[in-house]
């Protein structure tokens, strides 16, 4: 897909008008670009090369010509200075070009001339366009958060119709690469093996680079939004959509997606070693009682449960699980009716509780308050068995939100006498106990009372919670604000290539500091006319242009309810800043955009591993990157083994700083990007479920 073999078609329709390239980059940042992403990528390429030549001197190929490895390797040690060479002007001159659309010798996808078909392709060029394919493949497999960011700068201002025709893409190193090959070994298969072994080197070595390059095109502006997963729901978070009770279980986390759905023993596979009851298909809801008691005690014994309940919570003392009497009756005698059916559900519903308390790990008081209401939750359900197929039925989703608020709390936590544990226990068993009150009377219509307002009282405690985590984000926050602000200079500085002044830069950013401490569309004007008044002084405008300029502001914090004297201290900032940019010296030091970014690729919070990598990218990387705040998850520490269960209460865009608080506020974990995926990729951080343990154990 290159806009030059495009162009030679008699039916192309010139759009590339709405497309601009990097000519919306300043100078300074097509050359921080250049600086910052042709040196890595160029050395990875030399290692690759490197490790092809020794592959093909010890007889190893990737296509089918082994006879030829030794030649080829020789080839290559002679000309790998070359390739190098003309790669590096390539990409360079890529990287600093704002010509569009780009143009290659050839793409594989040449659009024939009467139709929108593709040409027919020979075996040398379908191969070409094969791995083309391929490795794209490889970066959105291994390389999530990299193919993102990477297509979402493409995206962004319009730059490229095609985000593979970025210079920062790896589809365009690709052309650029093979360009060189063929023009020195042709259209031969040494160049498609070649290749062949970029492709795979890429996917055995490239994310160290991948993640450099990443945070050079961040920094320099090219991304200002989120990058945009089509698979990932708005809604949740990557690893949320990920948990699932089916594959949680209280041992140590899976290392990888892979392993969490591996097949094998099903016991190591959570909640769903309870999902079959052999041979005994579950009966409609209207099926004779008989039927249902035949299954229950099926599933039951798939469980390797006893089969009678006479310690269930919530019975009354002397009256067992098997009714007011005492006596289980024969699911085969005349008598047995509907009420019959109480001790056969109970024993399943108990089975399946403690099934989920052994499997996954419970505090001891919310365990007790859950296990409450079994009793009453089965005479519930023994005159509505839809129960148990119905996935929307009110009691199963009150159950299933239930355990998942429970869960939050670690297995080891002292929960009595801390309040924000006591307020969820409270919640938990005024909502079992209106179950127990009701069970001889409630249908479907109290059921679904029953959850909603349960769920309108955890949504409330939930915010309630959030709220008093403010005294631990609010130093976050200003750190925050901080980073921002002198993110927003170093992209002003790189947009407008101006030579600022170390005492100016640190004026602005004080400024923008202050101003960002406003609320919402608030901060976003005034985080616009800041920047105005930003590149108006590095463009040694006059006071007499940056004045009203200034008068903006002012009116916009006043309108926002900025203080007064956060308003005055700002108006001084600027206007230090711009007295000290028109009276700069030619030996004052300047602000240097690439100190900047140095200091953000080397981010290291409290709580990281000290053997964390800083430059990766895996879908880790990408699963630590949509993390959201109120996100719940289970740490193992390193160190000790043990477990603590806590919530993502805060996370900065421009810090990279993710805060992660237990329910009981006492313990802490501070990690960055890097950090949190290292973690992950560890086994040490999983993320507890949302979605309805029922609905793994009964399939």
């Amino acid at each position: 897909m290159a806009g030059k073999d495009s162009r030679e078609q008699g039916n192309y329709q010139d759009d590339t008008a709405i497309w601009s390239g990097l000519s919306g980059l300043s100078e300074a940042q097509r050359s921080e670009l250049a600086a910052g992403v042709a040196p890595r990528v160029v050395d990875h390429l030399d290692q690759c090369m490197e490790w092809v030549a020794t592959e093909w001197s010890a007889g190893r190929v990737w296509g089918d010509q082994e006879s030829d490895a030794v030649e080829w390797a020789n080839q290559l040690h002679g000309y790998q200075y070359v390739l190098r060479r003309e790669f590096e002007e390539a990409l360079n001159r890529d990287l600093r070009t704002t010509t569009y659309p780009p143009e290659y010798d050839f793409s594989g996808t040449r659009y024939a001339g009467g139709d929108s078909g593709l040409q027919v392709l020979d075996d040398y060029q379908s191969t070409r366009r094969s791995l083309r394919h391929k490795l794209e493949g490889v970066i959105r497999e291994h390389n999530r958060y990299s193919y993102y960011m990477f297509q979402q700068a493409a995206r962004e201002e319009h730059r490229f119709e095609h985000p593979g025709w970025a210079p920062w893409s790896p589809l365009h190193w690709y052309e650029r690469v093979i360009e060189a090959a063929e023009r020195q070994f042709g259209r031969t298969a040494m160049t498609l093996d070649l290749m062949r072994a970029y492709v795979k080197c890429m996917g055995r070595t490239g994310a160290p680079m991948l993640a450099f390059v990443v945070e050079t095109i961040d920094e320099c502006g090219l991304v200002t939004e989120p990058p945009r997963s089509p698979e990932a729901h708005e809604s949740e978070s990557v690893p949320q959509q990920r948990a699932s009770w089916a594959h949680y279980t209280a041992g140590s986390p899976p290392r990888s997606a892979s392993e969490s759905t591996a097949g094998g023993d099903p016991a190591a596979l959570g909640l769903g070693a309870a999902g079959s009851a052999g041979k005994h298909e579950m009966p409609p809801p209207d099926a004779d009682p008989t039927a249902w008691a035949q299954w229950a005690r099926a599933l039951v014994q798939a469980q390797g449960l006893p089969a009678s309940s006479p310690h269930a919570a919530g019975v009354a003392d002397g009256s067992g699980a098997g009714g007011a009497g005492g006596e289980r009756a024969d699911p085969e005698s005349a008598e047995f009716s509907r009420e019959s059916l109480t001790p056969f559900i109970l024993d399943l519903l108990q089975g399946m509780f403690d099934h989920i308390f052994r499997q996954v790990g419970f505090n001891s008081r919310v365990r007790a308050a859950i296990a409450d209401m079994q009793f009453s939750l089965a005479r519930v359900v023994i005159r509505d068995l839809s129960f148990f197929r119905d996935r929307s039925h009110p009691l199963r989703l009150w159950i299933g939100s239930l355990i998942n608020t429970g869960v939050r709390v670690s297995p080891d936590d002292q929960a009595e006498g801390n309040d924000a544990i006591e307020a969820y226990l409270q919640h938990i068993q005024q909502s079992v106990n209106r179950l127990r009150h009701e069970a001889d009377s409630m249908d479907r219509d109290a059921a679904q009372a029953l959850v909603d307002d349960w769920l309108a009282a955890i949504e409330e405690e939930d915010a309630r919670w959030q709220e008093l985590q403010d005294p631990h984000i609010d130093p976050l926050r200003q750190e925050e604000r901080a980073a921002r602000a002198r993110r927003s200079l170093t992209i002003c500085v790189l947009e407008t290539g101006a030579e600022l002044p170390e005492r100016s830069a640190e004026q602005i950013a004080e400024a923008w500091e202050d101003l960002l401490a406003a609320d919402g569309d608030s901060a976003e004007r005034l985080d616009q006319v800041v920047k105005d008044v930003a590149k108006a002084i590095c463009n040694r405008a006059t006071p007499k242009e940056v004045n009203p300029m200034v008068q903006r502001i002012v009116a916009t914090a006043r309108e926002a309810g900025v203080s007064e004297e956060r308003v005055k201290a700002v108006v001084q900032h600027l206007g230090q800043a711009h007295l000290q940019r028109i009276r700069a010296s030619g030996d004052e030091p300047r602000f240097d955009p690439q100190e900047r970014i140095r200091a953000r690729r080397s981010i290291r919070f409290e709580d990281d591993d000290p053997d964390l990598l800083a430059d990766q990218d895996d879908p880790y990387v990408f699963e630590a990157s949509r993390v959201q705040v109120g996100d719940w998850f289970e740490f193992i520490d390193k160190a000790t083994g043990e477990t603590q269960r806590m919530a993502l209460v805060w996370r900065g865009e421009a810090t990279r700083r993710f805060l992660f608080l237990s329910l009981d506020g006492v313990t802490s974990r501070r990690h960055s990007l890097q950090g949190v995926a290292h973690e992950m990729r560890e086994g040490r951080m999983r993320a507890l479920p949302r979605d309805n343990p029922l609905d793994a154990m009964i399939r």
